[in-house]
């Protein structure tokens, strides 16, 4: 049995749940011990360690075959990259699983594009077989707004009318569960995962309005007014104009973008986002 090692997160905790249930030896990499009792009940373990202390790595990576590679969005992205990445060299991982994001490009104009196009190169350039998934923006980002949808029946951003092609994770995590478990097949290879429309953030007011049979609305807001909210929040200045960056390629209609590899790699249609609420429901109330 081939051990994997997953980053965790919503991703990483979806796909160690998948993998799990086909009866792999699946463990998270977290800084402190705490999974969920869903996954321990499915023998999910915990492999404890800190990405920002390479002496805390080396052990973690002993006897993994598969690393499924996930990172925050945060400004020394790279540099963490570079530790983990050094670390499954040492210990002879055979297949690394990258989620990066849709648009990915060491030369891209916008921090999460960049950054997630520098790790893509470190991963290539590592000699180690890789497969790289790049998905659009996440259905579960609407969470982020959920309590002013149910105060106020109203989320806020600053994309206008610009459309999205997201995905759900759950659709993501079922892409990396197949590609891991037949790596050969998917060696060295690059898809873009999409949901399977293109939907500006007052569709999905529309959609949430439908659902939850009460008028849920967007307001667009000046960038800077945006910023300033996320300010107050608590938020730091570089993940503000991150997301903020976002929200202006999404306005000048960058990530448009439709694509057929969820269904290329897993054989089923990715959900909808109409689907996701309906799914969700009591979340939203």
């Amino acid at each position: 049995m081939s051990k994997i090692l997953i980053s965790n997160g919503n991703i990483g905790a979806a796909t160690a749940a998948l993998l799990a249930t086909q009866h792999n030896e699946v463990s998270l990499l977290v800084r402190k011990p705490e999974i969920s009792p869903a996954l321990k009940a499915l023998g999910v373990t915990a492999t404890i360690a800190d990405a920002a202390k390479p002496e805390t790595l080396a052990k973690a990576f002993e006897g993994v075959d598969s690393f499924f590679f996930i990172s925050p969005l945060v400004e020394n992205m790279v540099e963490l990259a570079t530790n983990l990445i050094e670390a499954a060299t040492r210990a002879g991982v055979k297949h690394i699983v990258r989620s990066s994001a849709n648009g990915a490009d060491p030369e891209a104009p916008i921090a999460m594009g960049k950054l997630h196009g520098q790790v893509e190169r470190l991963i290539k350039n590592s000699g180690i077989a890789y497969s790289i998934i790049r998905p659009a923006s996440f259905f579960q980002n609407i969470y982020g707004s959920i309590a002013g949808i149910k105060s106020q029946q109203v989320f806020y951003g600053s994309a206008g009318e610009g459309k999205n092609g997201l995905v759900d994770v759950e659709d993501i995590a079922a892409v990396a569960a197949t590609i891991i478990a037949d790596r050969a097949a998917h060696n060295n290879k690059t898809y873009v995962l999409t949901g399977p429309e293109v939907l500006s953030n007052y569709d999905l007011a529309d959609i949430l309005s439908t659902k939850l049979g009460t008028r849920i609305s967007y307001v667009d807001l000046p960038a800077e007014e945006l910023g300033k909210a996320y300010k107050g929040y608590g938020m730091d200045t570089w993940t503000i104009n991150a997301i903020l960056e976002l929200d202006k390629i999404t306005k000048l209609g960058y990530v448009a973008n439709l694509s057929e590899d969820v269904k290329l790699v897993t054989g089923k249609i990715p959900g909808s986002f109409e689907a996701f609420v309906s799914k969700n429901l009591a979340a939203f109330k």
